[in-house]
């Protein structure tokens, strides 16, 4: 052998082939990972090689604490998962398990997780691994990671550790796995407390992986914060066909950055109970929602747009998007979740939405210090509605109200609130300052008193307003708090609706206080009174008469028949106020208005201007005149189908009095007979035109005999005329004869 110093090896190390001096190639190998200072490689050679050599002669029972383990491994080993009942190619990891599933490794003490990691490496068919525990030493976990790392075949990998783990002790040594397995597609990492470092390293072996084909990542119950979210989700850029990135489900931690980081990649169906509510939070992310359409966000399913609230829907993504939606115009809210971090999350998206038009919010327990924000910004709000909702700080509605800067309501609602007079005072004030509100509703309310009637008089004297309807039903109001009411709505010169039914101590007296109003037409013209389920007997409708003698304007008056108590006494009074037959001038001074009186209506018009009245909860399968007598409803219908109150006075006037008494004019002498003459021709062409029994020879009859009474009571005079007649005749036409 020469002589040989350093400088000689020096010369020769990067050129001299290994293999000529080595006895084999496993030799030369490790010689080359020397020379390169690879010591890495040269302890995973040796580990490998440790496995390798004994992997087909190792007693499989001496390496695990079970037969049922051994045979695991075995399967592992030889590539035979498939005689593994269960889901094809899955590899289940736990601890301490009851049962022993086929595809189940419990892991107890005697299991070595070197060897159970080397197997699941060198496996060619697994394709789902559940990684529910690691061991406590870390050179076991390092071990059994330095083995699954080569794995190429698992296309699902789930790490869930009962206990939350430090990040740093797996992330590190599972990155080559996610890095090198070009097959894996689901990645979910939960119960793993990630810092910046460990997140950092995922997102490295993230933005290193060749083959962008993940699915879906989940990261639940890791404690993210938004930066660390934020790398991750750059990390992911490139992965154009992931479908699914699930993260903290700790609602406390999340904040609008949080949910706008994630809104377009989140996993709808991970964050809802169900495919359709799942629908419906897409529609409302992407801006696909239909503006003709309510959501309706309740604890029960039905048809149409209802977000069904159950266990699985996470309450932040729906008040969010909900926020963030600009075409949702009616928003119906009819449950709550019992959380009050749920609500809070909820509420704190909901606040930022700006398009909502109609909110009604039912039998839901609610801070209005957290829907002060909405009702104070959403410049678009014009109805909101309240039923079976306690309000606790009425003084945080009533100064959400005051705070509005644009007092867009036209529609405002109570029903069944439990609310204090002084609530109404709060609320009451801050309302007057509403110019286009419409419609004010208070319903089955029964604490409200004297007070609270004179806090509502302050809302119908305001002469800011526009009211158009009233709603006070089922309030327990008695004759004096009507009497209150009234005085006050006297000043509501746009109303043209009020109920006041199911108040049931409202008695005559107070229906009699009504008549301010009828009596006010030209301040108050009232359309349309509501009295339903009330028992106002006959005492009350002669109040009611009353009152409308004379009012041009009230055209529905809505009771219940069956229940209002009026007997043939009380029916007279309204047919006498109808049409009173004991003269024709009483005839004429009856009121023609009323059109209907009895249940609740619809009106359904046909294509000739005609039309009928039908009951509104029927299904217009049957007229609204039930139980109102006969007569009744002849005049009402006179009223309805004559929309001059001429016409229909003419109708009833010629309906109840055949034989016109023509004596009283005979002092004007001649100069009334054209008018009446005139008069007969209309009702005779009124009367033809809507009643099939009439006849042309009829009226002709009633016509001629009026004409005769008149000739009759003064025959001079028609003799008279008569031969006046003849001369201014035979004058005209000699004069025609000269021309």
């Amino acid at each position: 052998m020469e002589s040989r110093d350093n400088n000689y090896y020096d010369v020769r190390a990067q050129d001299v082939k290994l293999e000529d001096i080595t006895s084999s190639a496993h030799n030369a190998k490790i010689l080359r990972m020397l020379r390169d200072d690879d010591l890495a490689s040269i302890e995973e050679e040796n580990d490998n090689n440790y496995y390798d050599v004994r992997a087909q002669d190792v007693k499989l029972e001496d390496i695990t604490s079970s037969a049922h383990n051994a045979e695991i491994l075995r399967r592992l080993r030889d590539d035979d998962l498939a005689s593994i009942e269960g889901k094809e190619g899955a590899l289940y990891i736990i601890m301490d398990y009851v049962s022993n599933c086929d595809d189940f490794f419990i892991v107890k003490e005697g299991d070595d997780w070197g060897w159970l990691g080397y197997f699941i490496g060198r496996n060619k068919q697994i394709r789902d691994l559940h990684l529910y525990c690691l061991p406590k030493d870390r050179d076991q976990v390092g071990a059994f990671m330095e083995g699954m790392k080569h794995n190429r075949s698992i296309e699902e990998f789930r790490f869930h550790h009962e206990i939350e783990i430090e990040g740093d002790s797996i992330i590190d040594r599972l990155a080559p796995f996610i890095i090198h397995n070009t097959n894996l597609k689901e990645l979910r990492l939960l119960g793993i407390h990630f810092g910046l470092d460990c997140v950092h390293s995922l997102a490295v072996a993230l933005i290193q992986r060749q083959h962008k084909a993940l699915t879906c990542l989940s990261l639940e119950y890791n404690n993210l914060s938004n930066e660390a979210l934020e790398e991750i989700i750059a990390a992911l850029s490139g992965y154009k066909k992931l479908e699914s990135l699930c993260v903290e489900e700790n609602l406390s931690r999340r904040d609008q950055k949080y949910y706008d980081m994630l809104a377009e990649i989140i996993d709808l169906n991970r964050i809802t109970s169900s495919k359709k509510n799942a629908e419906i939070l897409r529609k409302l992310r992407d801006n696909a929602w239909n503006e003709k359409k309510d959501l309706y966000v309740a604890d029960y399913d039905s048809e149409g747009d209802y977000f069904c609230a159950e266990e699985g829907d996470d309450w932040g993504w729906l008040g969010y998007f909900v926020g963030r939606n600009k075409q949702i115009r009616g928003l119906n809210l009819y449950c709550l979740p019992e959380e009050e971090d749920e609500v809070d999350a909820f509420m704190e998206g909901l606040c930022r939405d700006q398009s909502i038009e109609r909110l009604d919010i039912r039998r839901c327990e609610i801070d209005f210090s957290s829907l002060s924000p909405f009702i104070v910004n959403n410049g678009n709000l014009k109805d909101l509605r309240l039923f079976d909702v306690d309000i606790f700080c009425a003084h945080s509605l009533a100064m959400a109200l005051s705070q509005r800067q644009h007092k867009s309501l036209t529609a405002f609602c109570f029903s069944r609130n439990n609310l204090s007079n002084d609530a109404l005072e709060e609320i009451s004030a801050a309302l007057t300052g509403y110019p286009y509100l419409e419609s004010f509703c208070v319903l089955e309310n029964n604490l409200i008193g004297r007070d609270g009637c004179e806090s509502l008089g302050t809302i119908f004297r305001s002469s800011a307003l526009y009211l158009k309807e009233v709603l006070l039903c089922g309030n327990d109001f008695d004759d004096e708090d009507l009497q209150t009411l009234v005085a006050a709505l006297t000043n509501a010169t746009t109303l043209q609706s009020l109920w006041l039914s199911s108040n049931r101590s409202i008695a005559a007296a107070g229906l009699r206080a009504l008549s301010q109003l009828f009596s006010s037409a030209s301040v108050c013209p009232l359309e349309t009174l509501h009295i339903e389920d009330m028992n106002i007997g006959d005492e009350g409708a002669e109040a009611l008469v009353d009152g409308l003698r004379g009012n041009t304007t009230l055209k529905h008056l809505v009771l219940t028949p069956d229940s209002a108590g009026i007997t043939s006494t009380g029916w007279a009074a309204f047919s006498r106020l109808l049409c009173d037959t004991s003269s024709i001038n009483n005839t004429y001074r009856s009121n023609h208005t009323l059109e209907h009186i009895g249940d609740d209506y619809c009106y359904m018009s046909n294509p000739d201007g005609s039309g009928k009245l039908f009951l509104s909860g029927d299904a217009y399968s049957g007229e609204c005149f039930r139980g109102i007598p006969p007569a009744i409803v002849q005049y009402l219908k006179i009223n309805k189908e004559y929309h001059s109150l001429q016409d229909a006075a003419t109708i009833k006037i010629g309906r109840c009095h055949p034989d016109i008494p023509v004596e009283v004019f005979f002092e004007y002498k001649l100069k009334l007979l054209p008018f009446l003459v005139s008069w007969f021709g209309r009702f005779g062409t009124r009367e033809r035109s809507n009643c099939q029994n009439a006849t042309t020879r009829e009226f002709q009859r009633r016509e001629l005999s009026a004409v005769y009474k008149f000739i009759r009571g003064m025959p001079m005079l028609a003799v008279d005329g008569q031969m006046r007649l003849k001369v201014a005749v035979e004058g005209k036409g000699n004069l025609m004869n000269e021309n």
